[in-house]
């Protein structure tokens, strides 16, 4: 089973931010699995997938520490 949570932030993109993101999921055991672009009714939206919902949630709680919009964690559907 995989878990999963959502990142979001408003535009312009910000690839320095998506990558230290990226950087500190993937220090927290998670990878970057999918990314979308704004739409008018949402930010940029990051999806982070983690194997272990233990470190799914500890990695939602820093970052939420760190200020960032979190979506999650919730089952990853196959």
């Amino acid at each position: 089973m995989s878990y999963m949570f959502e990142v979001y932030y408003k535009p312009p993109s910000n690839a320095a931010k998506e990558a230290a993101l990226a950087s500190k999921i993937a220090d927290l055991g998670g990878r970057l699995d999918y990314r979308e672009e704004a739409t008018e009714h949402t930010g940029i939206c990051l999806t982070f997938e983690f194997d272990d919902r233990e470190k799914a949630t500890k990695a939602v709680e820093v970052l939420r520490q760190l200020g960032e919009h979190v979506e999650g964690p919730m089952d990853y559907a196959a």
